[in-house]
């Protein structure tokens, strides 16, 4: 009986030391959130926000023309470089993604394992960032102003060259790039 009764006290008596000291020591004070002031405007010429810079332009709508005709799955929507990307695959030969950033410019944009080579599209300012995520793999960022950009990224799935994601990659920009707003 004592052997049992030693069961349950000693998870108990261990949950209720636990409970007692997991907590960090008292500040005096009270306790206030941070407050969260718009800051200076950053809005574009036309006096609209940044973040509206694409409006109501889908990535998957910039995407899907070009990869379609090629053969590549049905594009869906992706949300890791911003909140409207879009990507897709084509089993055997690459995957490929549009993103439209409302925040931030090409200069924001990291290399990751490739360099930033600077070019131009259509006029606009542009880097292509061969080798970004190791071998067969290209970025083609397009500026959309000072704050914003479009990225078009391809992986190669088959043994190829950097130069060959480069050439999707800019395929799919010079694509897309004709429907984007212009920015300052």
């Amino acid at each position: 009986m004592k052997l049992h009764l030693r069961h349950r006290l000693v998870p108990a008596l261990t949950i209720a030391l636990l409970t007692a000291t997991a907590c960090s020591s008292e500040k005096p004070g009270t306790a206030t959130p941070i407050p969260t002031s718009p800051g200076p405007s950053t809005a574009t010429s036309s006096g609209t926000d940044p973040a509206d810079v694409f409006k109501d332009l889908k990535a998957c709508d910039l995407l899907e023309p070009t990869t379609a005709a090629k053969g590549f799955e049905p594009p869906k929507v992706e949300t890791y470089e911003s909140d409207n990307g879009c990507g897709t695959a084509k089993r055997g030969y690459a995957s490929v993604s549009i993103y439209l950033v409302p925040e931030a410019g090409i200069d924001k944009l990291s290399p990751g394992q490739g360099t930033k080579v600077p070019s131009k599209l259509n006029g606009r300012e542009a880097v292509e960032i061969p080798g970004d995520a190791g071998t067969d793999a290209c970025t083609v960022a397009v500026a959309v102003g000072p704050n914003a950009r479009m990225t078009a990224s391809t992986t190669l799935e088959q043994t190829g060259t950097n130069e060959e994601a480069c050439a999707l990659s800019r395929e799919i920009a010079e694509a897309a790039e004709p429907k984007l707003p212009r920015g300052n």
